[in-house]
């Protein structure tokens, strides 16, 4: 999967060039401005990223609206101005219809404002666990807008990220949509085991957290970690001991500590 998204992310240098994007504070220009950076950094100091990725690994719907951002320059005007985007054919692998919803024929720049984000609808797909399934994203100059940003250059002050681009085209951008849950921060294995997604779904259903839950230290301390396995080998226990088993996906059964089998075990190792 890791390869998957560098060869993705790789391609989206293509077309890149050399300006900055403090120059143009005059031109009445529109262009993605969306950020990534540490998690202990904000929009204050994030790169400006040519790709998001939608992860479906960290909810539990399978449908999902990923916002992306879009600014524009020059002044804000006391009316709403419209722009379009549309898909990129030369970078887009998604269907539409099947892994996102058809894009609005156009959106808006509200009245005294220099923002807006585009709301895109997506679909869980069963490949997104093994491909990344790309939707590109590219920008159309209209009689408000023009697309100053087709060369764009990074920017000193906005590189607190481990990732950083040196040039690329601000006036298209890719979603890169992946199914894949990382071990979040808070997971424990004395407690909870081996990691898996299907556990911690199961986790999350059953007692009410969510993926971000886990990522939170406030949230999910050490005493919490405690709750949850105690809470959650309740559960799993009392389907052992009615003779339906919860399994991983490989056939063992699931286990968290305070389970009254063994970690790692399979069901007939405990008949």
């Amino acid at each position: 999967m890791k390869k998957l998204l560098y060869i993705c992310i790789s391609m989206l240098l293509c077309g890149a060039c050399e300006r900055d994007l403090m120059s143009y504070e005059g031109t009445e220009a529109v262009y993605f401005a969306v950020q990534s950076g540490n998690s202990w950094g904000s929009e204050n100091d994030w790169p400006y990223m040519p790709y998001s990725i939608a992860e479906f690994g960290k909810i539990q719907e399978d449908t999902m609206t990923f916002l992306v951002k879009v600014m524009i320059t020059g002044p804000e005007k006391d009316y709403p101005r419209p722009f379009k985007v549309v898909v990129n054919p030369d970078s887009t692998n998604a269907r539409e219809g099947i892994d996102y919803e058809a894009l609005a024929d156009e959106y808006v720049i509200e009245a005294n404002s220099s923002s807006a984000y585009i709301p895109i609808l997506l679909y869980r797909q069963p490949e997104m666990k093994d491909d990344t399934v790309t939707l590109g994203l590219k920008l159309l100059a209209n009689d408000y807008f023009s697309l100053t940003f087709k060369e764009f250059e990074k920017m000193d002050a906005y590189t607190n990220g481990d990732v950083v681009f040196d040039k690329f085209d601000a006036t298209m951008h890719s979603v890169l949509i992946i199914d894949v849950m990382p071990e979040p921060s808070q997971w424990s294995d004395f407690e909870f085991g081996t990691f898996t997604q299907k556990k911690l779904n199961l986790m999350c259903q059953e007692l009410g957290y969510t993926y971000a839950d886990f990522e939170n230290s406030k949230k999910v301390n050490y005493l919490e970690q405690t709750v949850i396995s105690r809470k959650f080998s309740a559960i799993l226990n009392e389907a052992y001991n009615n003779g339906e088993p919860i399994l991983e996906d490989d056939g063992r059964l699931m286990w968290v500590n305070g389970c009254v089998y063994a970690n790692g075990a399979y069901p007939d190792e405990n008949e």
